[in-house]
């Protein structure tokens, strides 16, 4: 995050002459409760089982571009997803409705927190600008506000949501499961057999998502939990039949198996003698280091 921070902070950077931004909101819930996710067998976070939005975003954002530039010659505008560095959640939270959560995440009082955000910059003023309806973090209402829930603090598996407002994303269990490359800290371990991609927790505990309409998207991973073993064995050509075109891809395939490996592990899968002995020698380094940690948190008797 300190990396580009004067984009960061001032958008205008990221387009020369930008007035005003459009923040897109795309719902991905895929149906899934709190108490399903804790109790059944590790899942993919539901934004994963889509079809990558990276493309389908920025598809529809330049599609919305098209018609502005009809309407307005000598616009110029930016389209992004994921792929410059801004605030989006501080941009969504200055629209007409909506706030930051304890759990740090941008939520609508209506439509909850599961969509992903993408935002389109424009060089001219097009439009009257929102006007924002205030929210009173301390209370909760129809308006939004967390007031004294602890709801998403209490159900973050690793502490991350510790403070309120604030996201260490070094206890993340996203961040270990998607973002870093070596091994897993084993006091992350247990919860690893409850996603094998990211974490949905915190977001499934939030009062404002308890009433959603199901995603009309393409879904590429059909059932929610998803069964380990294949994952630590998959070969090149069935990881990118598994998971090709879905945002799990993020991980690599070593990340994936590295995952898959240790919640065989900490679930005692009978399997996992076979899928230890499918790691080969030319495989990457991390899955060779999750073996010797495998080997040394669960010796044999």
């Amino acid at each position: 995050m300190k990396n580009y921070l004067d984009k960061r902070e001032n958008p205008a950077l990221l387009l020369d002459g930008a007035k005003q931004a459009l923040i897109i909101g795309f719902n991905y819930y895929q149906g899934d409760k709190l108490n399903e996710a804790l109790k059944g067998r590790a899942r993919i976070a539901q934004y994963a089982r889509l079809k990558d939005y990276h493309k389908s975003l920025k598809k529809r954002g330049e599609l919305i571009i098209d018609e502005l530039k009809a309407e307005v010659p000598g616009l110029n505008c930016r389209v992004m997803v994921d792929s410059a560095p801004i605030l989006e959640r501080a941009l969504a939270s200055r629209t007409s409705r909506g706030f930051i959560g304890k759990n740090t995440l941008f939520i609508h009082p209506e439509q909850g927190s599961m969509f992903l955000l993408s935002e389109i910059l424009i060089d001219q003023v097009i439009m009257e600008a929102d006007q924002k309806i205030p929210v009173d973090p301390t209370q909760r209402s129809e308006v939004g506000g967390c007031g004294s829930c602890k709801r998403c603090q209490v159900y973050c598996p690793t502490g991350a949501l510790d403070e309120a407002y604030r996201l260490d994303a070094r206890k993340c269990l996203a961040y270990w499961t998607i973002e870093h490359r070596g091994v897993i800290p084993f006091e992350y371990w247990p919860w690893v057999k409850t996603y094998l991609f990211g974490c949905d927790l915190c977001q499934l505990a939030c009062p404002y998502n308890r009433t959603h309409e199901i995603s009309k998207e393409d879904v590429i991973l059909k059932a929610a939990e998803q069964d380990p073993f294949p994952i630590a064995c998959m070969s090149q050509d069935d990881y990118v039949q598994m998971f090709g075109g879905t945002p799990a891809t993020r991980a690599k395939r070593s990340g994936l198996r590295r995952n898959a490996l240790i919640a065989l592990a900490e679930t005692r899968d009978e399997r996992l003698a076979a899928a230890m002995d499918s790691v080969l020698p030319h495989d990457e380094s991390v899955l060779h280091e999750t073996l010797e940690q495998i080997r040394l948190r669960y010796p044999k008797d």
